[in-house]
């Protein structure tokens, strides 16, 4: 167990990422607060320009250790400063761009936690129901021991196990992410994991949560959850770049990933074990995840009263489907969510009033050193620590 949370921790770079994250908050300590000098060239930009050194310096340093992708937007009051690196697809060499879709990740459960608060509001369902009454054969989908609420699915308290670890039982890492799994499949894996008897709800992060939030919804809607997003975020938000569907993987503006495993390079972009997945099944780019993280911050997709339940947190800072750190900017705090994928990781940060935001991701190099955990390590770790702590330290230095 201690094993697998150190695993947690890491981007998969390991030593590699901390020595340059290391660098990079240097550099960005010698010019916060903004310097009026020139923005670099390749960067696009409105007046007055925003320098942002410690997220060029991170992802040049990225690149150059083999990362083939990095996007990055930053927006401070409607300032922004955008910009791409690498390629998006290592066969045709086509130049990144900051509009590329990416893996959402994580990022998804805001998504979907929004959905829900949605129909909380219209009283359909009740945050502190158990599960069971919403889906009668949940309890014996996961072998349950104890009732379960909605509320404990949305924030992670909820004990079921992620469903990586039973899933890689069954089959080997390369057949694993080429297989689709349903709601009830995630489920079902998850419930072959003994529950561990608890004295207090403890945080476990668990796809396993969202599937069953997404039978929910799907229930309650009568419509696929991509749907439903669709109608309660991606039109009235107009996020272009957004879905919850099966991927073009032919499409222009993809970024490609890559992942070696077992000494075989794999382009695993968009892998079917995420398809449609509530967990992390979301594509999109940087610029449409800022426009949703502002608005839902400002009170444009839930009421006064749902919005405060999405962000009171439990003990882990883990509200229901965000993620909370400090603003040193404010003295309040920073709301988000980590998206790492199977070769992919990303994180966007938003001010509490959803004026001040960073959102990066990066294509990973294929062959970082955890290709024998990388599947346990993307569905596991609910946020790149690394990235965490890049985005927080270069909006600190931007208020």
């Amino acid at each position: 167990m201690q094993a697998a949370q150190a695993r947690r921790t890491s981007l998969g770079f390991g030593p590699l990422v901390a020595a340059v994250l290391a660098l990079t908050l240097m550099v960005g300590a010698c010019t916060y607060p903004p310097a009026s000098g020139p923005t670099p060239a390749a960067t696009a930009t409105t007046t007055p320009p925003l320098d942002v050194p410690a997220v060029d310096f991170f992802a040049q340093a990225m690149l150059a250790q083999g990362a083939t992708a990095v996007v990055a937007e930053v927006s401070i009051r409607g300032n922004k400063w955008v910009k791409s690196y690498g390629v998006r697809n290592l066969n045709t060499r086509d130049a990144a761009d900051v509009t590329d879709r990416i893996p959402a990740g994580g990022i998804t459960k805001s998504m979907v936690a929004v959905s829900v608060l949605k129909l909380v509001q219209e009283g359909t369902i009740n945050l502190d129901e158990p599960v069971s009454t919403y889906l009668p054969e949940f309890d014996s989908l996961v072998q349950a021991t104890a009732p379960i609420t909605v509320r404990s699915l949305l924030n992670h308290t909820s004990g079921l196990a992620e469903p990586t670890a039973p899933m890689l039982k069954a089959q080997p890492l390369k057949q694993a992410i080429q297989t689709r799994f349903s709601p009830e499949d995630l489920l079902k894996l998850a419930g072959t994991e003994p529950w561990v008897e608890r004295l207090a709800p403890q945080f476990i992060y668990s796809d396993a949560n969202y599937a069953a939030l997404a039978l929910i919804i799907e229930k309650y809607r009568g419509r696929p959850l991509g749907d439903v997003l669709a109608t309660d975020i991606f039109d009235p938000l107009g996020l272009s770049r957004t879905s919850l569907a099966p991927p073009n993987r032919s499409e222009q503006g993809l970024i490609h990933v890559y992942s070696t495993v077992n000494g075989e390079l794999l382009d695993v972009t968009e892998p079917e074990f995420q398809v449609g997945s509530a967990g992390a099944g979301v594509i999109s780019s940087v610029g449409d995840l800022n426009v949703f993280y502002a608005a839902l911050m400002r009170g444009r997709l839930l009421g006064r009263t749902a919005l405060a339940e999405m962000r009171t947190t439990n003990s882990a800072n883990y509200g229901l489907g965000l993620e909370r750190w400090n603003d040193d900017c404010t003295n309040g705090f920073y709301f988000g969510h980590g998206g790492s994928t199977l070769g992919f990781g990303g994180i966007t940060v938003t001010s509490g009033d959803g004026t001040r935001q960073l959102s990066i991701g990066i294509a990973y190099p294929p062959n970082t050193e955890a290709e024998s955990d990388a599947l346990d390590t993307a569905l596991t770790q609910p946020v790149s620590g690394k990235l965490r702590d890049l985005a927080i330290t270069t909006l600190d230095g931007l208020c």
